[in-house]
């Protein structure tokens, strides 16, 4: 009896888009804020009660071009697309008693519609192309409340959302582009909760905050079907937000059980700093999130190894430099690969899919050839029995398995406008080795493509450009992104099977109340 042995563990855990108790951190530019071509109106006057709405869309041009997405030469290609997003917000805050130390702050933010509405991938057997994963109708963000009673105590309970330092593992959706950014990214989902939270702080001269959490996990990058998680949070964090510096880590526990009974017991570690110093001219900042994941799992079975041992890790690196005009930045990505599917540990470690680098590579190329494999794998004419969690085997546009470096740069010719670009180029962190085309060479490391493994994947050039302006304090903002992706040794077969160069774009538009 032929069994391959499904990464649905993997998937599973090194995912964790983990939604955290902490207060966001927010990854943006250094410097001043970037100045908005005002086109016509005044800004609107603050309340205690706040209203937003927002409305985005993204539309490839003329999709992507055409690649193999397995050694049998099957191909894929993106057709156009409108990936839309529809979002309302409504916040209430009231503040009393000494210094207003007392606050109460009421939060509800809704996504009416978000994901692909027309076009997508041309069809072809796959459990879950790229751009296909992410379309909810109607999901609730945020329904919560907040009462902080001074220093002394924050109590905090309802549906939330949560991003911790860069995004690396807990990813609320809601971190895309921004001035001074140059970042391709146009974020989707994100991780939302049920939560109960008391926090204390901030205490000591460094804002010393602690936190504790109990969450009944609602979604997130790896809650598929009728799978089931919940998870004890904790940490602490050093400095304010406005401080040159901060310092925060937290831990979690996490218990999830899928449909069939098969459960997950895991913990993590993750921490994240930032730096950054100031200056008349220019602004720096250094950031850094490291992540380790350990544990065990009955996810992704084998009659050796029915239980698997996980130990994964992830780190993310950015540094950016901002000369008020200009600047450079540079992201680095590290993520544990898997190169023995067919032992006793799972150590593939998964970004969260809103933590974007590029245009092509992860979003586009991986995930279609991550979406073909559950095909292959369960083809009955080359396998008897197909392994079990195949449909946990795309990546869904998650970074995994690399040593990725990507320098950017953007220029601001005129208020409101931007220019950017950046050079992509992704390593494999481990030798490569796909499930199916390793059985078929007789247990030799092999690649979708039936190639072998190699230590270069891809180098990718991306371009774009943005301009935004100000109505009566709402906002437009209108851009245009393109890329070409040339593959490496690490993502073409045999005979110069998949060494074509790939290309896409998109124009993508918001507008924000």
């Amino acid at each position: 009896m032929t069994r391959l042995r499904s990464s649905r563990g993997s998937t599973l855990l090194v995912g964790l888009a983990l939604t955290l108790v902490a207060p966001a951190l927010h990854a943006e530019p250094p410097g001043r804020p970037a100045p908005d071509a005002r086109i016509v109106g005044s800004e609107p006057t603050p309340t205690p009660l706040g209203f937003g709405a927002r409305v985005r869309a993204h539309a490839s041009l003329l999709g992507a071009s055409r690649f193999p997405t397995d050694s049998a030469g099957t191909e894929y290609a993106l057709d156009p697309t409108l990936d839309t997003q529809f979002r309302i917000r409504a916040d209430y805050r009231h503040a009393w008693g000494d210094d207003q130390r007392y606050i109460l702050t009421l939060a509800y933010e809704h996504d009416l519609m978000s994901g692909v509405i027309a076009g997508g991938p041309a069809p072809f057997e796959a459990v879950d192309a790229p751009y296909g994963a992410d379309a909810e109708d109607f999901a609730l963000r945020v329904a919560s409340a907040r009462l902080s009673l001074g220093h002394v105590l924050t109590l905090a309970a309802g549906a939330m959302t949560s991003h911790w330092g860069l995004g690396l593992l807990a990813n609320d959706g809601a971190h895309g582009w921004s001035p001074g950014s140059a970042l391709f990214s146009d974020p989707r989902g994100g991780d939302r909760v049920l939560r109960a939270m008391l926090a204390t702080g901030p205490h000591t001269e460094h804002a010393l905050l602690v936190f504790a959490a109990i969450d009944s996990v609602l979604a997130d990058d790896v809650l598929i079907g009728d799978d089931e998680a919940w998870q004890a949070v904790f940490g602490a964090l050093l400095g304010p937000a406005a401080a040159p510096w901060q310092l925060g880590l937290y831990g979690v526990y996490r218990v999830q059980e899928a449909g069939d009974g098969d459960r997950t017991e895991i913990g993590v570690l993750d921490l994240y700093g930032r730096i950054e110093h100031a200056a008349s001219a220019f602004a720096l900042r250094a950031e850094l999130e490291a992540a380790v994941i350990f544990g065990t799992t009955e996810l992704a079975p084998s009659p050796d190894h029915p239980r698997h041992d996980v130990l994964q890790t992830g780190l993310a690196l950015r540094l950016a430099l901002d000369a008020c005009l200009g600047g450079v930045a540079l992201d680095v990505l590290y993520a544990s690969g898997d190169p023995a599917w067919d032992d006793d540990t799972q150590s593939g470690f998964k970004a969260d899919r809103n933590f974007d680098l590029g245009l092509l590579l992860n979003d586009v190329v991986l995930a279609a050839r991550t979406a073909r494999t559950p095909i292959r794998a369960s083809d009955p004419e080359l396998v008897a029995v197909p392994a079990e969690d195949l449909e946990r085997l795309p990546t869904r546009g998650a970074a995994t398995n690399t040593l990725s470096f990507f320098p950017r740069g953007w220029l601001r010719p005129l208020d409101g406008l931007e220019l950017y670009g950046g050079l992509l180029v992704a390593l494999s962190a481990s030798e490569e080795s796909d499930a199916f085309n390793a059985r078929l060479a007789g247990g030799s490391s092999r690649n979708a493509l039936g190639g072998r493994p190699s230590t270069l994947l891809a180098t990718e050039i991306d371009v774009g450009v943005r301009a935004s302006g100000l109505f009566w304090g709402t906002r437009l903002t209108l851009g245009l992104e393109g890329g070409v992706l040339f593959p490496g040794a690490g993502l073409s077969g045999p005979d110069g099977l998949g060494e074509d160069p790939i290309w896409g774009g998109r124009l993508l538009a918001t507008y924000a109340l």
